[in-house]
Formats: C-alpha cells, sequence, structure tokens
C-alpha cells in the first residue's frame, strides 16, 4: 500500500478560501496540544454499531492513549475516563446546531468524572462564536489540502455537503503529526467498512482512498461466529 505523508497548509494556496483565514494551530486549546504531544496514539472512533466491547479493549487505551468520537458518540459506553477523550461535532448549518450536542449521559459522566481529560472539538462553524476553555473551534472549512480538495458534486447533480465529520478530525490528527513534538500513532477502529449506513451527503470513496493511501492504521474488527450474526439480525 502507497504511502501519504501528512501535507501542510503551506503546501497550497488557501488563505483565499472561506475559512482559510484560520490558524488551524491555533484552534486547538494549549492543554488539548499538550496531552497530544505526550500521547502514545490517537484513536478515532467511529459510529459504527458493529464495534463491540470487545473490539475497544482490544487497543488496551490507556492514559498515554488520546480517544476520539464523534457526534451522537454511539459507542460512549466503551470510553474510559483514564485516558483523554476528545469529542468532535460537526455544524448543520441550515438548521445552525452541532450534531450530538447537548451530550447524552454517558458523555456527560466523563466530563463530570474526568472533566480535566476532556474536550470537545467544533468543525464545520459558519456563525461567529465566543472562545471557550477546552473548546477547539474551526471555521468550515479547515484549511487543510485533503480537505480542500474534497468533491463538490455527486452522481446525479446533486452536491456533496462537505467531509464528514470523522474524516475533518483524521485529516486534521494526520496533518499534526507534520510537526515537531507530535509523534504519536494514529489509529482508527471501525473505519474499514464492517457495517453501517453510511449516509450519501458525504464522498465516501473520496475519504476511503485517502485513508488508504496514509499510513494511519485501520484496526479492523474482530470477526463474529455464526449465531453472533444471526442474533444480530433478529
Amino acid at each position: 500500500m502507497d504511502c501519504q505523508k501528512p501535507q501542510t497548509c503551506e503546501q497550497v494556496a488557501l488563505d483565499g478560501l472561506p475559512g482559510g483565514h484560520q490558524s488551524v494551530m491555533d484552534g486547538l486549546p494549549e492543554a488539548l496540544k499538550e496531552c497530544l504531544r505526550t500521547a502514545a496514539r490517537v484513536v478515532l472512533i467511529a459510529n459504527n454499531p458493529a464495534i463491540t466491547s470487545a473490539d475497544f479493549q482490544a487497543l488496551n487505551i490507556g492514559i498515554d492513549d488520546v480517544v476520539v468520537s464523534f457526534n451522537t458518540c454511539v459507542k460512549s459506553a466503551l470510553l474510559c475516563p483514564q485516558s483523554v477523550n476528545v469529542f468532535v461535532h460537526g455544524f448543520n448549518a441550515p438548521d445552525a446546531y452541532f450534531f450530538g450536542l447537548p451530550y447524552g449521559a454517558e458523555v456527560q459522566r466523563l466530563f463530570q468524572h474526568a472533566g480535566e481529560r476532556c474536550f470537545t472539538m467544533l468543525v464545520g462553524s459558519t456563525q461567529a462564536m465566543c472562545p471557550l476553555p477546552r473548546v477547539a473551534l474551526f471555521w468550515e472549512r479547515i484549511p487543510l489540502p485533503a480537505l480542500w480538495n474534497y468533491p463538490v458534486d455527486r452522481p446525479g447533480g446533486k452536491r456533496y455537503v462537505g467531509p464528514s465529520t470523522g474524516f475533518n478530525a483524521l485529516v486534521l490528527f494526520d496533518w499534526l503529526r507534520s510537526h515537531t513534538g507530535y509523534t504519536y500513532q494514529l489509529m482508527t477502529l471501525g473505519f474499514s467498512n464492517e457495517a453501517g449506513k453510511l449516509w450519501s451527503g458525504h464522498a465516501w470513496d473520496y475519504e476511503r482512498d485517502w485513508l488508504q493511501k496514509s499510513d494511519v492504521i485501520v484496526v479492523p474488527l474482530q470477526r463474529r461466529r455464526w449465531w453472533q450474526v444471526l442474533l444480530r439480525r433478529k
């Protein structure tokens, strides 16, 4: 498999595009950057219903890991307070809200018991917002090449709404590894197409192709026994 090194925003002229005025590095809270500088791994957990407790436990998440969840954080019950947890939420511009906010009970529990190790990341904002502590805020669109080269038109004439929340975060955390001091392994769980229904508003083929050409570690889900598959279908 070909490897794709993280690209820096200096390689392309993005400052004239919407969102190009923002500094990606400055958008990250200093406390989160410190956690990322000392992290052994950054692990992105997809909202994939096929992920099981065994899949998550096999990662052996520890205090040196940063775990990233998205929007409704479907697998929030699996998260542990020992790791750093980052919750990323995409903006729904037509209705002016962030997917997954307010937080559900499991995520609120993590903030209550380990708030110093929990962070929020808001992506795709099109409206002015006040800076908040422990919150990373990024305008639409984050000025990184893989995001700005995102396909516009989908088959049938309709337009893609833009990168998925997970892809925004994946590209950002990959880009950060090109900077001195950020040496973590970047991994994904549930991004390997085992299950789940994909919404047609994102260019999934483009996102998969980028992931396959990168050096991000894609962790496959564990195989299920035949009787587990039958029970899941009922």
